[in-house]
């Protein structure tokens, strides 16, 4: 290696440090940091008291814990995950075509994505509102009753992620939206010569093309489910009844209880399902893909 190649690397290298000690500082480190401390008791006002795996048994053999109802809870929410791609998908299929009036369309689904998540849960709180709420009033129109969406526990849930469907659905009519612009036309003209029709195209030209664009979906929005926190905070001013997952709880833990240990191997539990659950959909979807 001649003097100058040692020289131009040893530069990379020096633009490349600031960003790597950031990294080990502020990312690397406390994630280490909350597995050591996670077979810890502390609760940051006295020293760490060393438990083994006492915080994990906890969690998940005790019955005071309700770590099997707060992950069901968690798990409600990958429902939403279909479903945002579903109406992603017809919009943004929509959105593709030479229809009058895409351009008004284009620029509603792109509010919630610019739209930070905290105003958007506090519009979805009036929208969702007991006795004002634009949504029941709507229902009154229909001859329903009114619905306590944020505090009867049999509807807090679905209340959320309608807010949840809305916002996702945007970000998702996006990226299908730009996906769907990179098909070429080629493919649709031969089709169209060979007598296909519009949904025969849609089967057999654009779904298949768009299934890496399913997997990135489907995998980000699984992790965003099982990461779901600000909108039942905000929407419910942390009285989530019903609708407490394992984020809030180990949010509940860390920060109003103190218990750094228990809340750490709450989140390092969670981040193993997320995992898990995040590979097993990108094996499923992605072998669709292959598959179509």
């Amino acid at each position: 290696m001649t003097r100058r190649t040692l020289w131009q690397s040893v530069t990379g290298y020096a633009f490349l440090l600031p960003g790597l000690i950031a990294f080990i500082l502020f990312t690397l480190g406390p994630i280490l940091f909350s597995l050591v401390i996670s077979f810890f008791d502390w609760n940051l006002f006295s020293g760490p008291v060393f438990v083994d795996t006492a915080n994990y048994d906890a969690i998940l053999t005790s019955p005071g814990a309700q770590f099997w109802t707060f992950g069901g809870n968690s798990l409600f929410f990958l429902l939403v995950v279909p479903l945002q791609m579903a109406i992603a998908l017809a919009a943004a299929y929509l959105l593709n075509e030479d229809v009058k009036g895409t351009i008004l369309f284009k620029v509603l689904f792109f509010i919630p994505v610019v739209l930070s998540v905290v105003p958007v849960s506090i519009i979805w709180a009036y929208i969702l509102d007991s006795e004002h709420g634009l949504l029941n009033s709507l229902l009154g129109l229909l001859g329903a009753g009114k619905i306590a969406w944020l505090f009867d526990p049999s509807w807090i849930k679905p209340g959320i992620a309608l807010m949840t469907v809305w916002q996702g659905s945007a970000f998702s009519t996006i990226v299908y939206f730009a996906a769907l612009q990179g098909i070429p036309d080629q493919l649709y003209e031969v089709a169209t010569l060979d007598g296909a029709g519009r949904w025969k195209k849609f089967l057999n030209i654009t779904l298949p093309l768009l299934g890496p664009t399913h997997i990135f979906l489907a995998v980000t929005g699984v992790i965003g489910a099982l990461q779901l926190f600000a909108p039942i905070m905000v929407m419910t001013h942390g009285n989530a009844g019903g609708a407490l997952t394992l984020i809030v709880e180990v949010y509940t833990k860390a920060y109003q209880e103190f218990r750094m240990g228990y809340a750490s191997a709450l989140a390092w539990i969670l981040f193993i399902g997320i995992f898990i659950i995040s590979s097993l959909y990108w094996k499923f979807h992605r072998r669709s893909a292959d598959y179509a």
